[in-house]
Formats: C-alpha cells, sequence, structure tokens
C-alpha cells in the first residue's frame, strides 16, 4: 500500500495522526478477532471431513482465543485444537505410522492468511481516506 498524505496544515496532520492512534488498536483487534473465528471455523470444517468416525470429537477439539498485551499494545491470535479437549492432542494434523496427514489447519491458514493481509490493508487504508 502506497500512502501520500496532502494536509492543509501540520496543525491538520496532528490531528489525524492523534486519531490514526486511537482507531488503529481498537480496529486492529476486531481485524484479527474476526480472521481468527473465521480461520478456526474453516478449520473445523475441514477436520469434520478428514477425521471420520476415528477422530468425530476432534472438530470440537478446535478453540480460537486473543490475548492482547496492554502495556506492549500487542495483539495476539491464535486457533487449532487444544489439547485439554477430548482428541485435541492427537496427531491428525501432521498424521503419524497409522494414518496420513489432515492439514486442516494448514489449508484454513492458505485461505485466511490471504484473507487476513486484504483485511489489514483495507483499515489500514480507511484510516488516510
Amino acid at each position: 500500500m502506497k500512502v501520500s498524505v496532502h494536509s492543509e496544515g501540520l496543525d491538520t496532520l496532528a490531528v489525524d495522526t492523534k486519531r490514526i492512534a486511537v482507531a488503529a488498536r481498537k480496529d486492529m483487534i476486531g481485524v484479527v478477532r474476526d480472521n481468527i473465528q473465521t480461520g478456526n471455523r474453516l478449520a473445523k470444517d475441514f477436520a469434520r471431513r478428514s477425521s471420520g468416525r476415528h477422530g468425530k470429537l476432534y472438530p470440537r477439539a478446535f478453540t480460537a482465543e486473543m490475548k492482547l498485551y496492554g502495556a506492549l499494545g500487542l495483539i495476539s491470535g491464535e486457533y487449532g485444537p487444544d489439547s485439554a479437549r477430548p482428541q485435541g492432542g492427537m496427531s491428525f494434523e501432521f498424521g503419524s505410522r497409522n494414518q496420513k496427514p489432515h492439514l486442516d489447519l494448514a489449508r484454513s491458514a492458505d485461505i485466511i492468511g490471504r484473507e487476513f493481509a486484504d483485511d489489514v490493508d483495507h483499515v489500514v487504508g480507511k484510516w488516510f481516506w
């Protein structure tokens, strides 16, 4: 993305940058939250199709969570099988000697990675226009 700023003066630019600083965290929290929820939903759908009868509980093991590190201003999100849930710690993703890899997370990441980048680009563009 290329941003070209044409301001009426430094005062206007200062007001805009303060507004962007306030909006950025809120907007990016929404982008991360929405994308990890979508990624988790996609991964669950792939897991439902790939796990079969032997892994009927595996799709229910998928969770999504956000972490906000207030003092640092960092936003983090992750999704996938939770090993504390039934079948969440099994080797479905990478396979084992008894089964081929399912790659449910990898497939969802292929989709959500592009969408996440587009969403970030869109929200950053809104700050300037």
